[in-house]
């Protein structure tokens, strides 16, 4: 394995003490009260973590199809968590999700409805890499082309020919090292998104009088 690639793999495993580090220290701002956003945010921590462990062991045994399906969750995450901050009142979109309603069908500040590409177009303003992941991503969701393609043992194929050449297995030890290098620093970089505005709404949950003034300058 990838020297680079080994260091983001133990990166992920080490995350477990910072996600409940965070969820402790958000359940005991402004007092312990509780908030809808807070179930929310549980929420994720708790998928987070889950993802965590399952992506390193799936990397580790080089199993690229299902890792990728995995990333594709870690993004998700994101772009569900990042919706509370762009509605009227984040807590009633908290109450709204925990009530099932599909978030795409719930309005941002603007009016639009929050799709998938609704918010991968808000938040790939801030992180332009995130568009390119969603989209690389998605295809490992649903079985498509990128599923097709992983089973030819000879990336090159050559239409004419009479003759392919299928690579079956639940291992995937024909992708190049530097591809799973690359998954494993998207995996990172989208947890880190996903981090930051847990850390937001952290925030946010402790310290409310700054937080109003602050909205108060910028009007």
């Amino acid at each position: 394995m990838h020297i680079e690639l080994e260091r983001h793999i133990v990166h992920i495993e080490q995350l477990d003490k910072l996600h409940l580090e965070l969820l402790k220290e958000t359940l005991l701002a402004d007092d312990g009260k509780m908030f809808a956003l807070d179930l929310l945010a549980a929420a994720a921590i708790k998928r987070s973590m889950s993802l965590c462990a399952g992506f390193s062991i799936l990397m580790r045994t080089q199993n690229y199809a299902s890792a990728a399906s995995l990333l594709r969750l870690q993004l998700d995450s994101c772009l569900r968590f990042f919706a509370a901050f762009i509605v009227k009142n984040p807590h009633d979109f908290a109450k709204e999700v925990l009530e099932g309603k599909p978030i795409r069908k719930m309005k941002a500040n603007d009016g639009s409805n929050m799709t998938d590409k609704y918010l991968v177009e808000n938040l790939g303003k801030k992180y332009e890499w995130m568009p390119r992941v969603y989209e690389a991503t998605s295809g490992f969701i649903h079985l498509s082309e990128r599923h097709i393609y992983m089973t030819f043992e000879n990336k090159e194929i050559d239409n004419k020919a009479n003759n392919i050449s299928l690579f079956i297995s639940k291992n995937d030890h024909n992708i190049p090292d530097e591809l799973w290098t690359e998954m494993a620093a998207g995996f990172l970089a989208c947890t880190d998104v996903l981090f930051e505005h847990l850390k937001g709404w952290q925030f946010t949950k402790q310290n409310p009088d700054l937080v109003e003034n602050l909205k108060y300058q910028n009007k």
